[in-house]
């Protein structure tokens, strides 16, 4: 597997109540495997939440809490190169991992805004639903699978138009943007006027 994409949607603002993770996994330009599940976050839900993503507490009934996934998340994420659309999921992970005293999970992640900086600047937003419309690309967001699909296909765009190896991005996100020197000419200094 060369990365994978994860997503997660919460059931309140507590963003270690994971309720649904999605994860889509990438070998060479082919998805592999996708992998959904709805979570039991132990939790209550938010009416704001519940109108985001629309996930109730009788979707997670009788769902696995993090606790019990976190062994086959951590075999399937450490190690491995893991993208995700700003910074949230990452959060998200380790929050639920403290919090049933279990370490945070050891990936490589990369931040899929910044990429999407890098490979199209200017743009005026780099949400996810601002850059799928941008990319002709349809989905139904804040479904965990749904939106890890999208990710994913917005970086493997970025990967195409930027000749940018996936596994090259984080260096390249760790070094400084390169700006292009301006090419704005500074005004000649006024003429001294003559004194009286």
């Amino acid at each position: 597997m060369d990365y994978c994409v994860l997503d997660v949607e919460t059931a309140n603002t507590d963003c270690g109540s994971i309720c649904q993770i999605g994860i889509v996994c990438v070998e060479g330009d082919a998805v592999i495997a996708e992998h959904v599940t709805y979570v039991d976050p132990g939790c209550g839900f938010s009416p704001f939440n519940i109108r985001v993503h629309g996930i109730r507490p009788e979707h997670v009934a009788g769902a696995p809490t993090f606790a019990a996934l976190y062994d086959e998340l951590r075999a399937r994420l450490t190690g491995h190169l893991v993208v995700q659309q700003g910074g949230f999921d990452k959060t998200a992970l380790a929050r639920a991992a403290a919090a049933c005293g279990r370490e945070e999970i050891d990936a490589r992640w990369i931040n899929n805004v910044s990429v999407a900086r890098r490979a199209w600047p200017g743009l005026p937003g780099y949400g996810l639903a601002k850059m799928a419309a941008r990319l002709e690309l349809t989905f139904r967001h804040h479904d965990a699978l749904e939106d890890a699909r999208v990710t994913q296909a917005i970086f493997a765009r970025a990967v195409a138009e930027t000749g940018i190896a996936p596994h090259d991005w984080p260096a390249r996100l760790a070094a400084p943007v390169q700006r292009k020197p301006s090419t704005r000419r500074e005004p000649a200094p006024e003429a001294a006027t003559a004194a009286e």
